[in-house]
C-alpha cells in the first residue's frame, strides 16, 4: 500500500492570540492539531510533515513525532514559499493550512480522489458562520467555477461563473508532486491559488470537491462553535439520548420561514407529541447560536403555554419571533418548543468559563428564592446568587451549597459528551431533585489574548493560597488571632487603582500611601503603630488590604494589649459575620472615634463579641482623646501641603530631566502630600461619623444633613462653578485647562489620558448644558435648639468646644479631604506624563511604560537600569498580567478554599439623596463616546477623574466601588444627586446588561426596569 505524505503548512503568525495556529486551544485537553491529525486517521499510511517558523519549538515539544521543516525567512516569505521548502516525492500528496479544521468523512473523501490535482473549496462560504465581517469576506481565498468545474480564473467570458472560497486543502497525485517538487516557486506566484492555475494551464485536470460550510478556520470563534456544536437545538437533539446526570425533554423545533409556511403542520406535530401539555417556546436565533453576554434576554421565551390551544401556541410562537426584530434570518432562526417543568426547586444559568477571558472556572448563577425559570435571563429577580468554582477544584462546592454538586455533574456530562468546554447552558432543578437541561449554547467569544499555560495559572492560585496562610502568622506589632483580607476597606484599593491595577499603578500607590506613609499618619494621630506592616499584599497580581493591620491601625496607643486584642478579634467577627459591610470598616464595624452615640453603638456593636463594660470604658475614654486632638490639629496637618505647591513650581520651572522632574515630583508628593492628605482624609472620616451619628440620635434628619453638605464649598464644587464661567465668558478655557487639566479618570494609571490631552471631551464638551442646579441650597442654618443639644453632647469631650468649632470643623476637615487630593493627585498625574514622555525616548509606549514600578524609576534615574533591560522585563510582565487579569477572587478572603471557590455576596451599596428616579442606563466601561445626559451612569471607580460626568447633566450614578466616604459620595450628596455608591462586583455585572434602572435612594433599592 502506497504512503501518503501529508504537510502542514504553520509558519505564519497567527490572525489572534499568541499561540502558532496550531496550537490553538480547541477543548480544555486538545487543539487544532489534535483534530487535524484526528481527521487524517482515514488514511491508513502516511509520513506527516510540518513547515513551521513561528513559535515552532512549542510545536516541536508537543508532537516529537512528526517531521519539521524549519521555514527560514517565514515572516516575510509568501505561503507558496513555505510549501517549496518541503521534500516532495512521487507520492500522494496531502497539503492543507494549519489553522483550518476539516471532517473526517471529508478528508477520507479527498484522499479517494484519484484526479491529477483535487483542492477542497466551500459553496456556502458567504454564509458558513453567522455575524461574518465584511472585512473577513474580502480577504477569503475564492475561485470560479463553471457548472463546479475549475475555470480560466482570468477570462469574464463565464457570465455564470460560480465563486467558492478555497479551503487550503489540496491533494497531489505522485506524478504532479513530482513535478511541483522541480518547480522555482518565484515563477509560479506567491499563493497556493496561484499554484492551482499554473497547474490548470500545464494541462493537469483539476477536480473540485465541495465541502459545503462543514469545515472552520480560527479568523471567528464563531465559525469554531457552529462547526463543534451546530445550532443550539441540533446540540439538544443530540444529547438527550445520551445523558445519564440529567434530563432533555422533547422538543419540536422548526425555522421562522417553516412556521410562515407549515402553520398548521406545525401546530398538529406540536399538540401530537405534547398532549394535554404546558409548554414553553424558546428562542434558537442565529444571534443567540454566537453567543456573547450583549445578547442575554434580547429574544423572548414565553412559558406555562396551554398545549391544547392554537391560539394560545400561535401568539406565543409569534411573540418569539417578533422578538428577533430586524435581526430575524427566515432561514436559520429557529423556534424551540419544550414541555413546562412545575415544581422547580431552583433554575439557573452555568458559564463553563469566564466570558470576558476563557478563564477555567464554573460560574453558577441561579435563583433558589422563586420558582421562575426565566429570572436569571431576564435578569428580572435582584436576589440572584452567584458561586464561582475553578475547574479540578469542584470538592470546595459543597462549602457553599450542596445542592449545586448534581447541577455541576451534569454540566461536566454535557461537556464530555460534546468535546468542548466553553457552554452557556441553562437548567432548572425540579422537587424531587432532577436536573433539566433547557438550552445549550456555545460560549463564541474570542478568548485569544488570554491563551496561557495551565500550570503557571495554576502555580499563581497556589502560590497565593500559600501566601494567604503564611500571612496568618502574627507579628510582634499586630494583635489579632487570624486576618482577613478585603479589596475594598480602608484604603480601599478597588475604588483607587482598581482591581487588577498594572505593575506601576500598585507601586505608585505603595510607595506614596500604603507601605508606610498610612500607618504614620494613625500613629501621629494617637493609634497603635504597627509599622512595618504594609497596608496592601497581592493575591495573584491583585491589591488586598490585610484587614488585622487595618484594625490594628484604629485601635488607640493607649489600650492595654489584652483589651487591643479582644477588640481586634471582635471586630473580625463582626466582619465575618456581616461580609456586605466590608467598605464600612471604619462606620459599622471599627470604633474609630468618638461620636454622641459612641456609647450605644459600642455596646449593641461588641457585647455580643464579649467586650464588657469596662474595656468599653476604655475604648472610650482613649477615642475620645483621639477626637478631641483631631478636632484642634487640622490646620497643623495640612499645613505641608503649602510646600509641595511652592515646591512644584519650583520644579516645573527647572531644566531637570524628565526622569529627574518625574522623580522629584513623587518624592515631594510623599513627603508633604501623602501624609497631609492621609490626616485630611482621617479628619474627613470623623467629621462624616460626627454627621451619621447626628442622625441616628435624631439630632439631625438625613435631609438636613444633605442641605448642610450642599453649603459647604469644595474643589469639586469649584470646579462646576469655573464650567459654569468658561460658559458664560467670564473665564478663559485655558485657565480653565491649567487648573483642571492635571486630574484624569484613574489617577495612578498612565494608560488613561489626562484632562488636559482630551479637553474637549473631559472639559468643554458640556460647558453649555453644564451644571444643572440640582436643587442648589446654600443657606442652610442649623436651628437653636439643634445647635445647643450638639454642643452639649461635645462637652463631654472638652467644655471648650463649641457648637461653631465642631461644625467648621466638620466643614474644613471635608474640604481639606477633597483640596489635599486635588493637589496631591496633581504632582502624580505631572509625574505619570513625565514617565510617557521619557518612555517616548525609550521607545516605550503608554501601555509598556505601565509594566514597568517606581523601582525600575528609581534605577533608570541613576543609570542602574538601561533600555535593554527593561525589554524583557516587560514582556515577562504582561505575560504576568494576563494570568492576574484571568483568575477570579472574591471581595473578601477569609480562608484559603476562596481561592478556587467562592460566593459573590452583595455589598451594602451607599444611597444618597432620598429621591427616587428612573432612566436609562449607561455604563462608560462600554465605549468612550457615550452621552450620559439624561441617564443614571455605571461606572466602576468613585475616582475624582470621573468628575467630568458631573459636568453632563446625568440623572443618577451608580459605581462597582466606593464607600460612604469617597470622592464621589461626597460629590453627589454636594449636588444632591442620587447615586448608589459601592454597590459591589455582584450587583453590578446584572446591572450592565439592564436598559432602564430605578433607583430609589429612600427605600435603598436599585430595580432593573424591563
Amino acid at each position: 500500500m502506497t504512503t501518503t505524505d501529508v504537510f502542514f503548512l504553520g509558519a505564519g503568525k497567527p490572525i489572534s492570540g499568541g499561540n502558532p495556529a496550531a496550537l490553538k486551544e480547541i477543548d480544555l485537553n486538545s487543539c487544532a492539531l489534535d483534530w487535524q491529525l484526528h481527521s487524517l486517521e482515514s488514511i491508513d499510511l502516511k509520513k506527516i510533515y510540518f513547515l513551521g517558523g513561528y513559535q515552532i519549538e512549542k510545536i516541536i515539544e508537543r508532537y516529537p513525532n512528526l517531521h519539521y521543516t524549519v521555514v527560514p525567512d517565514w515572516n516575510i516569505k509568501p505561503i507558496l514559499y513555505t510549501l517549496s521548502q518541503a521534500k516532495l516525492r512521487k507520492v500522494p500528496t496531502l497539503i492543507t493550512y494549519a489553522d483550518t479544521i476539516f471532517r473526517k468523512e471529508t478528508i477520507a473523501q479527498v484522499t479517494r480522489s484519484e484526479a491529477d490535482v483535487t483542492i477542497l473549496c466551500d459553496s456556502h462560504w458567504e454564509l458558513r458562520y453567522n455575524s461574518r465581517e465584511k472585512e473577513d469576506l474580502l480577504i477569503a481565498e475564492t475561485l470560479l467555477l463553471v457548472d463546479r468545474q475549475y475555470c480560466e480564473q482570468t477570462s469574464n467570458k463565464f457570465l455564470d461563473s460560480t465563486k467558492v472560497e478555497f479551503t487550503g486543502v489540496i491533494k497531489l497525485s505522485p506524478s504532479v508532486a513530482e513535478f511541483v517538487s522541480s518547480l522555482e516557486e518565484y515563477k509560479v506566484g506567491s499563493s497556493l491559488l496561484d499554484l492551482i492555475d499554473y497547474l490548470f494551464h500545464q494541462g493537469y485536470q483539476i477536480k473540485v470537491l465541495d465541502v459545503k460550510g462543514e469545515w472552520t478556520e480560527f479568523n471567528s470563534p464563531h465559525d469554531i462553535t457552529r462547526f463543534l456544536l451546530g445550532t443550539k437545538a441540533e446540540t439538544l437533539a443530540r444529547l438527550a439520548p445520551l445523558v445519564t446526570n440529567c434530563y432533555i425533554g422533547d422538543q419540536v423545533c422548526f425555522t421562522t420561514l417553516e412556521w410562515k409556511t407549515k402553520r398548521k403542520e406545525i401546530i398538529s406535530i406540536i399538540k401530537k407529541k405534547f398532549l394535554d401539555t404546558k409548554l414553553v417556546v424558546r428562542s434558537s436565533g442565529k444571534e443567540e447560536d454566537t453567543w456573547n453576554a450583549s445578547k442575554a434576554g434580547w429574544f423572548n421565551s414565553v412559558i406555562n403555554i396551554d398545549g391544547n390551544s392554537n391560539v394560545a401556541i400561535t401568539e406565543a410562537v409569534d411573540c418569539v419571533i417578533a422578538s428577533y426584530g430586524d435581526l430575524c434570518s427566515e432561514k436559520q432562526d429557529q423556534i424551540l418548543i419544550q414541555k413546562f417543568i412545575k415544581d422547580v426547586a431552583f433554575s439557573g444559568v452555568v458559564f463553563t468559563c469566564i466570558l470576558e477571558t476563557g478563564a477555567p472556572y464554573y460560574r453558577i448563577n441561579f435563583d433558589d428564592k422563586t420558582t421562575s425559570t426565566e429570572s436569571i435571563t431576564l435578569g428580572t429577580e435582584a436576589d440572584i446568587r452567584t458561586v464561582l468554582v475553578k475547574r479540578e477544584s469542584d470538592h470546595y462546592l459543597k462549602t457553599i451549597d450542596k445542592k449545586l454538586l448534581p447541577v455541576l455533574d451534569a454540566i461536566q456530562e454535557l461537556e464530555r459528551l460534546l468535546g468542548f468546554h466553553k457552554l452557556d447552558v441553562e437548567f432548572a432543578v425540579d422537587k424531587s431533585g432532577i436536573v433539566h437541561i433547557f438550552q445549550v449554547r456555545p460560549i463564541a467569544v474570542n478568548h485569544s489574548n488570554f491563551e496561557t499555560d495551565k500550570s503557571v495559572f495554576d502555580a499563581s492560585i497556589l502560590n497565593s493560597s500559600q501566601d494567604f496562610q503564611r500571612f496568618q502568622t502574627k507579628t510582634p506589632f499586630v494583635l489579632g488571632t487570624k486576618t482577613f483580607f478585603g479589596n475594598m476597606p480602608d484604603w480601599n484599593p478597588a475604588e483607587i487603582i482598581g482591581i487588577r491595577p498594572s505593575p506601576l499603578a500598585i507601586s505608585l500607590y505603595r510607595w506614596l500611601i500604603t507601605d508606610e506613609v498610612w500607618a504614620k499618619q494613625r500613629t501621629e494621630f494617637g493609634y497603635r503603630d504597627v509599622r512595618p506592616n504594609p497596608l496592601i499584599v497581592c493575591f495573584c497580581g491583585q491589591p488586598y488590604v490585610d484587614i488585622r493591620a487595618s484594625l490594628n491601625s484604629f485601635i488607640p496607643a493607649e489600650l492595654s494589649e489584652k483589651t487591643a486584642e479582644k477588640f481586634v478579634d471582635a471586630y473580625l467577627e463582626i466582619l465575618l459575620n456581616n461580609p456586605s459591610l466590608h467598605d464600612k470598616l471604619e462606620f459599622d464595624i471599627a470604633l474609630t472615634a468618638w461620636t454622641p452615640s459612641f456609647k450605644r453603638d459600642a455596646i449593641n456593636r461588641l457585647t455580643p463579641h464579649q467586650i464588657n463594660q469596662n474595656q468599653i470604658d476604655e475604648m472610650e475614654h482613649a477615642l475620645k482623646l483621639i477626637t478631641r486632638k483631631s478636632i484642634l490639629r487640622l490646620d497643623k496637618d495640612i499645613e505641608p501641603i503649602k510646600s509641595l505647591i511652592i515646591r512644584r513650581d519650583l520644579l516645573e520651572n527647572s531644566a531637570l530631566s524628565p526622569i529627574d522632574k518625574a522623580m522629584a515630583l513623587l518624592d515631594d508628593c510623599r513627603r508633604f502630600g501623602s501624609l497631609a492628605f492621609a490626616h485630611a482624609a482621617r479628619a474627613g472620616f470623623i467629621a462624616k461619623s460626627f454627621l451619621k451619628s447626628f442622625v441616628s440620635l435624631d439630632i439631625l434628619t438625613k435631609a438636613d444633613t444633605q442641605a448642610f453638605l450642599k453649603t459647604i464649598k469644595t474643589i469639586a464644587s469649584e470646579f462646576e462653578a469655573d464650567g459654569k464661567r468658561v460658559s458664560n465668558g467670564e473665564l478663559s478655557k485655558e485657565a480653565y485647562l491649567e487648573r483642571y487639566g492635571h486630574l484624569r479618570p484613574g489617577t495612578y494609571d498612565i494608560t488613561v489620558e489626562a484632562y488636559w490631552e482630551m479637553p474637549d471631551k473631559y472639559l468643554f464638551s458640556s460647558l453649555k448644558s453644564s451644571v444643572c442646579e440640582r436643587d442648589k441650597v446654600s443657606d442652610f442654618q442649623f436651628s437653636r435648639v439643634t445647635r445647643n443639644e450638639i454642643e452639649f453632647k461635645f462637652k463631654t469631650i472638652d467644655k471648650d468646644l463649641t457648637f461653631d468649632l465642631i461644625i467648621n470643623y466638620i466643614r474644613e476637615a471635608i474640604q481639606a479631604r477633597e483640596y489635599l487630593k486635588f493637589e496631591f493627585t496633581r504632582n502624580v498625574s505631572r509625574a505619570l506624563d513625565l514617565f510617557v514622555k521619557h518612555g517616548l525616548a525609550l521607545e516605550l509606549s503608554r501601555k509598556d511604560i505601565a509594566f514597568l514600578g517606581i523601582n525600575e524609576f528609581e534605577q533608570l534615574k541613576v543609570g542602574f537600569l538601561s533600555k535593554q533591560n527593561l525589554t524583557p522585563l516587560i514582556k515577562q510582565r504582561k505575560k504576568n498580567y494576563t494570568i492576574t487579569q484571568m483568575i477570579e477572587l472574591p471581595q473578601l478572603l477569609f480562608q484559603e478554599s476562596d481561592f478556587y471557590c467562592f460566593e459573590r455576596h452583595a455589598s451594602q451599596p451607599n444611597f444618597i439623596t432620598d429621591k427616587r428616579i428612573e432612566a436609562e442606563v449607561i455604563s462608560c466601561e462600554k465605549g468612550k463616546n457615550l452621552d450620559p445626559n439624561e441617564k443614571i451612569v455605571l461606572i466602576s471607580q468613585a475616582d475624582p477623574g470621573y468628575d467630568w460626568l458631573l459636568m453632563n447633566n446625568i440623572k443618577g450614578l451608580i459605581t462597582k466601588y466606593g464607600g460612604a466616604n469617597s470622592h464621589m459620595a461626597i460629590r453627589a450628596a454636594e449636588m444632591s444627586l442620587p447615586a448608589a455608591i459601592g454597590i459591589g462586583d455582584k450587583l453590578y455585572e446584572q446591572l450592565l446588561n439592564a436598559k432602564r434602572i430605578q433607583l430609589d435612594c429612600a427605600n435603598q433599592i436599585i430595580r432593573q426596569i424591563t
